[in-house]
């Protein structure tokens, strides 16, 4: 007997649960997007540094006599060599060994500059002593997760004031929330443009930095942020 009661109370609340769910809502709302949209400067930069071993007045200068020098000159441009820079990669650690004569090595360094007034310094530190190349390849925002959130909260209260002012219009109000969902972007950043070279030791790979013929002031491409949030109200 227990059993058969045990049974037909799981019947009748599954049959309580599918009707609750079946019941339409029948709440009156409003569902509007909103958007917005920020642009950042970058303030750090990422470079990749080449390294070659060159014949100066007939001797050889080497890539470890090469690295002391930057290193040096670094640090008079108050760019910190021991956290700022470091092997590019794996495939980039130059291996002293012997090699066939005349056969000169390179190696590739990632230097990150975090102050934008550096960077005149260091090109002309890169042309003083003869760098092979230096590549700008990444520009970044210190404060990015800050501005990405701040603008979320943008798009959120521009869905609100949309909702505000079109019900408004009918004289009708804004209740609670029902929904808010973000969209994905999925329009990539424009950080980079065309690949411009600025001079005869600096390639900027991705196009970041511009330098004008008549102007020194180097300007940089700013990093966009956009989000949009659509958003589902009650009307009271």
């Amino acid at each position: 007997m227990n059993k058969i009661f045990a049974a037909a109370a799981i019947l009748l609340a599954a049959f309580v649960g599918g009707f609750a769910q079946a019941q339409p809502d029948n709440r009156r709302v409003i569902e509007v997007s909103g958007s917005a949209e920020r642009l950042v400067t970058p303030d750090e930069f990422t470079f990749k540094v080449t390294i070659l071993e060159r014949i100066e007045k007939k001797e050889k200068l080497t890539i470890e006599q090469q690295e002391t020098q930057l290193r040096a000159e670094l640090t008079k441009i108050g760019i910190d060599p021991a956290k700022d820079l470091s092997v590019y990669d794996i495939s980039s650690n130059y291996i002293p060994r012997k090699r066939v004569r005349d056969t000169l090595g390179t190696k590739d360094y990632r230097l990150k500059v975090r102050d934008v007034n550096k960077i005149a310094k260091l090109i002309e530190l890169v042309d003083t002593l003869n760098i092979a190349k230096l590549d700008l390849i990444d520009t970044e925002y210190s404060e990015i997760t800050r501005m990405r959130r701040e603008t979320k909260m943008d798009a959120i209260r521009a869905a609100k004031e949309k909702a505000d002012y079109l019900l408004g219009a009918i004289g009708q109000r804004v209740g609670k929330p029902v929904l808010i969902q973000e969209v994905p972007d999925e329009t990539p950043l424009n950080r980079f443009s065309n690949s411009n070279e600025t001079s005869n030791t600096m390639r900027i790979s991705s196009g970041i930095l511009n330098s004008r013929d008549n102007d020194d002031a180097l300007s940089f491409t700013q990093i966009r942020l956009r989000y949009v949030i659509n958003a589902k109200f009650e009307i009271e």
